[in-house]
């Protein structure tokens, strides 16, 4: 008996994390087409925690610079809701605790007309206000308490893609086909760069050099304290009309970058002088790199979820997920991607559930029923010590 109790205590034991350990709790935010409500999913019970409306229509769903607040963008609304996930971590100098709350809406932002391009790095939002022809920069740190913002007024109302490097903001224009620099401490405008980038639309950072789609190819601005150069990645011969770069994904762990191109991917790296084309079953509708830089995981329209080896684009494995989409509808609920350390999470429209996919194989592990229609998924975490 005594031998029993021993071993049932034991196996207890090896389930309790050790003193010191630190754990990662992650929690999914989904937000509805319909009604625009966001939701608020605990991934370790597999069960919602709360729901709240916004003031309207959404337009995009992001994960902030530390990684516990979510930002969900109205568009037509001018309004962008803050949502805390309720995981948060205090630093104890020695260890940082983890400390999980209740979610709720930290902040409702008036950040300018048509907040639409979303950009975060380094501790710090930027998002491009397509109707008022600004940029709002700002911090998580006082979110809640002041929400106070810098607002940078750039060349004029566009549909911009913003991209922060040091104290440099980089303000690309889908209408003028260019991109200019702007001081972002003082608003200054530190050059207008000399190199077209006609239809310019997405945008993503890897060190000192950001990476915007073109028409006809991307263009790739450095950024060496203030000092600016821009150079052009062409197409590759033979590139089909309409294909080009709209999107972009980039990762500090990865030397290859990677963007839509027609019914495939292209890459290229920063040595490169053209684009590489990629080839997929269908076109891609969301593709992101795994945390380690090294896979970059794509859904297409196909309802397909594929592994890629980032560093030469070669297919890992595919796997059928959801239902195919018509990538032409504009008007479709399109499913949507987020990824997290060892599971991606693909959200089906029509049956009002989240898909959970494990990363080593692309098995399907959980269904998620979340119910409605949802439309944009993002993750948020925080690491520390349970106590």
């Amino acid at each position: 008996m005594q031998k029993l109790l021993l071993s049932a205590l034991t196996a207890a034991l090896a389930l309790v994390p050790a003193a010191g350990a630190e754990t990662t709790a992650t929690r999914l935010v989904v937000a509805d087409a319909k009604t625009h409500v966001l939701s608020v999913v605990d991934l370790a019970q597999g069960q919602t925690l709360a729901r709240f409306g916004t003031p309207g229509k959404l337009s995009g769903l992001y994960t902030g610079p530390g990684g516990t607040l979510a930002y969900a963008l109205h568009r037509d609304d001018h309004r962008v809701t803050v949502l805390h996930s309720g995981l948060e971590t205090v630093d104890h100098g020695d260890h940082r605790d983890l400390v999980e709350k209740p979610p709720h809406v930290l902040a409702t932002l008036n950040v300018g007309r048509q907040p639409t391009h979303f950009f975060a790095r380094d501790e710090r939002v930027a998002i491009f206000n397509d109707a008022s022809g600004d940029v709002a920069v700002f911090g998580e740190a006082l979110l809640g308490k002041t929400n106070d913002m810098q607002v940078v007024k750039v060349a004029q109302p566009d549909h911009g893609a913003p991209a922060l490097i040091g104290d440099v903001l980089l303000s690309g224009y889908l209408r003028l086909g260019r991109v200019d620099a702007y001081d972002v401490r003082t608003g200054r405008l530190l050059q207008t760069l000399d190199a077209p980038c006609p239809a310019l639309h997405g945008e993503a950072v890897r060190g000192q050099t950001a990476y915007f789609g073109c028409a006809d190819g991307v263009l790739a601005v450095t950024v060496q304290a203030q000092q600016l150069r821009a150079r052009k990645l062409g197409h590759p011969a033979q590139t089909p009309p309409s294909t080009r770069v709209g999107t972009v994904a980039a990762h500090e762990k990865s030397t290859v970058v990677y963007g839509n191109f027609g019914n495939g991917l292209a890459r290229w790296t920063a040595q490169d002088a053209a684009l590489t084309p990629v080839a997929l079953p269908a076109a891609p509708l969301k593709f992101t790199f795994t945390a380690d830089g090294q896979r970059l995981v794509v859904l297409t329209a196909d309802g397909g979820l594929h592994l890629l080896h980032a560093p030469t684009g070669r297919l890992l494995r595919s796997a059928p997920v959801v239902p195919p989409t018509d990538a032409a509808d504009k008007a479709a609920v399109r499913p949507a991607l987020a990824v997290g350390a060892d599971h991606a999470y693909v959200s089906s429209p029509t049956a009002g559930e989240v898909v959970e996919v494990s990363l080593t194989d692309l098995k399907v592990t959980r269904r998620l029923a979340v119910g409605g229609t949802p439309a944009h998924l993002t993750l948020t975490s925080a690491a520390g010590e349970r106590h």
